[in-house]
């Protein structure tokens, strides 16, 4: 059975450019009816018009959970054009970028420029894990007032 992938929670990936082209491309995915890795793959490997190149399930995992940003815009507008032809949707449409007192813009445009930013954008350090769950973690020093006194 497929693994049902969800949207990183912002501990898995914070706020910022990377965590916005996720929530672009993630939107897009669930208008799709989030179809498995396996068949996005295939339809991009089965359409002429990305003969030049490939999505493996990895790439395309990797992209929707946010560990990745390919540096090919090829490949994002291949896993694009693959969700909005399984949503019905044309990605040269009009979408309004911020609700409606933003200009209006495609959606393969929005996501372009998403993409741009979360290029150009500094890397985000890894969300910090421990045993205590991250932010509950008593030993963390972001955790408490002073970090030279113990959590008790």
């Amino acid at each position: 059975m497929a693994q049902v992938l969800r949207m990183p929670s912002t501990m898995e990936l914070p706020t910022g450019p990377r965590r916005q082209f996720v929530e672009e491309l993630f939107s897009h995915y669930r208008d799709a009816g989030r179809p498995t890795l396996r068949v996005i793959a295939e339809e991009i490997d089965e359409n002429p018009e990305f003969d030049a190149f490939t999505a493996s399930r990895e790439t395309i995992r990797k992209m929707l959970r946010g560990k990745t940003v390919p540096l090919s815009w090829a490949v994002v507008d291949a896993v694009l054009t693959v969700l909005c032809a399984r949503a019905g949707v044309d990605p040269d449409a009009e979408r309004w970028a911020d609700g409606f007192n933003g200009e209006p813009t495609s959606h393969r445009q929005s996501l372009r420029n998403l993409w741009n930013e979360a290029i150009d954008a500094p890397p985000t350090p890894p969300a910090r894990s421990s045993a205590w769950g991250g932010q509950n973690d008593p030993w963390a020093a972001s955790s408490r007032p002073y970090a030279d006194e113990p959590p008790f």
